[in-house]
């Protein structure tokens, strides 16, 4: 499962969402604006967003050119 922790006005976030949607990436968006999120994703390691876990691979990647690659080389 690919769980992307995002934050508002963020044109990464927004970048990364854009490729998702035009390559038919099934994920979870979590708002960091939602404290419960927030505290995850720090609890991960996130120092800025996007964030990606993929829950199934036990992998967390925090660039958005990173977490586009990683998608697009995989099989989701």
């Amino acid at each position: 499962m690919l769980v992307l922790y995002t934050k508002n006005n963020c044109p990464y976030c927004d970048e990364v969402k854009k490729a998702f949607r035009s390559h038919r990436i099934f994920y979870e968006e979590r708002n960091i604006m939602n404290p419960i999120h927030l505290a995850e994703a720090k609890e991960k390691g996130a120092l800025s967003m996007p964030f990606l876990v993929d829950t199934s691979a036990n992998t967390v990647i925090k660039e958005s050119d990173e977490i586009i690659d990683y998608v697009l080389e995989g099989s989701f």
